[in-house]
């Protein structure tokens, strides 16, 4: 079975969602992050790109766009967002960005 590269889920998500071209670098970036890190491990790979992409949103001041907005949009629960959130927010600092 191909491995899914998660990086082509983000541009997958974040052209599906409409979000602007910084978002969508800071989203590739962060889940570049992610890989490096070892935390995407055994994880969903349009989880873990829906989420970093809920995270550059925060980041960048699109705060209109919720996790269930993303969690629809990638096929998944807003609950698996809610949960990767908190996994690479104690893994990695994605979000120091600010």
């Amino acid at each position: 079975m191909p491995l899914i590269d998660p990086v082509k889920c983000v541009l997958k998500l974040a052209n599906k969602t409409g979000v602007s071209e910084k978002i969508k670098r800071a989203g590739i970036a962060y889940m570049k992050q992610v890989m490096d890190s070892n935390a995407s491990a055994g994880r969903d790979p349009m989880g873990l790109a829906a989420t970093v992409l809920y995270i550059a949103c925060q980041n960048y001041g699109d705060r209109s766009r919720s996790q269930k907005y993303f969690a629809d949009a990638a096929g998944i629960s807003d609950v698996t967002i809610r949960n990767r959130y908190q996994e690479l927010r104690r893994k990695i600092l994605v979000y120091q960005h600010k």
